[in-house]
């Protein structure tokens, strides 16, 4: 149980992933039958991507209804069971490279304290993607295939955060300001917007629309809508066979060269060699 365990404080830079286990469960949907589960204690953190699914996760004393493109997180301690049928993909690991025993110790980090137990994730297929990859890699066991497992498991990591933080409102006199700019951007990202434009929408002066967004947000409009473009070439690098020019117009940006200078900066990869390293071969 949790209070068995050792709890320990990570930063967020100290997190090195390695996995212990993957597998796909009932991809064909021979076993779709109901039924439950044998209740156990989570041992290592466990993410868990469903394909398809008319079942449910016990988790905690909570029953959660699983549908595709929900990605579950399990805890070391958690007590969980689950009711078929559905289908997955998941992997078990541990968040550091030095910890050996099969009993991972219970880590309070600023990212993993803010997934939810069940995300219902906006693009599921770049999930899929990942999880394929993840346990591809796994079964070739090649020489870097650990490497290219360490970082694929970051992505989701990365990924599933974002989407929590665009998700979240903290608490704020100007809620209802804050979101109706965040439709308006995740709406028009793919097209040439302006800090102007976006406070014209919600009514301010772009200054003082500036400043309650940072205040609210802890990032400028501009940063917001570069970080939702940049996931969504992401997702389309991955998902699709375009030109890195077609996705680059797509996700917002005004040039290819644009594109590939901003992608490269923040993630340290160019574009080509982030597909070619996440696609299946």
């Amino acid at each position: 149980m949790k209070k068995d365990r050792p709890i320990i404080n990570l930063e967020t830079s100290e997190i090195n992933p390695s996995l212990i286990r993957t597998y796909a469960y009932n991809l064909d949907r021979k076993d779709w039958i109901i039924g439950k589960f044998p209740s156990r204690i989570v041992e290592s953190y466990e993410f868990e991507f469903i394909i398809e699914s008319n079942g449910y996760m016990n988790l905690e004393g909570n029953r959660y209804v699983l549908k595709p493109g929900d990605l579950c997180l399990r805890k070391p301690g958690d007590l969980t069971r689950g009711e078929s049928p559905y289908s997955c993909y998941m992997i078990s690991f541990s968040m550091t490279q030095n910890h050996k025993s099969s009993f991972e110790p219970f880590y309070h980090n600023e990212i993993f304290n803010q997934l939810p137990p069940v995300l219902h994730t906006k693009n599921p297929k770049y999930y899929e993607m990942i999880f394929e990859n993840i346990l591809d890699q796994y079964i070739k066991n090649e020489p870097s295939s650990n490497l290219l497992i360490r970082s694929l498991i970051l992505e989701i990591i990365y990924a599933a955060y974002q989407e929590c933080k665009q998700d979240y409102l903290p608490s704020s006199a100007y809620h209802m300001i804050i979101k109706k700019a965040i439709d308006y951007i995740e709406n028009h990202y793919g097209e040439k917007i302006s800090l102007n434009q976006i406070s014209q929408i919600v009514n301010l002066s772009p200054s003082h629309f500036q400043k309650i967004f940072k205040q609210t947000m802890n990032r400028s409009p501009n940063e917001f809508l570069l970080n939702l473009r940049l996931t969504k070439a992401k997702e389309l690098l991955l998902i699709t066979d375009e030109s890195i020019t077609d996705i680059a117009y797509r996700s917002g940006f005004e040039s290819h060269a644009y594109f590939t200078y901003v992608f490269h900066k923040i993630l340290g990869v160019s574009p080509s060699t982030y597909r070619k390293s996440h696609q299946k071969p």
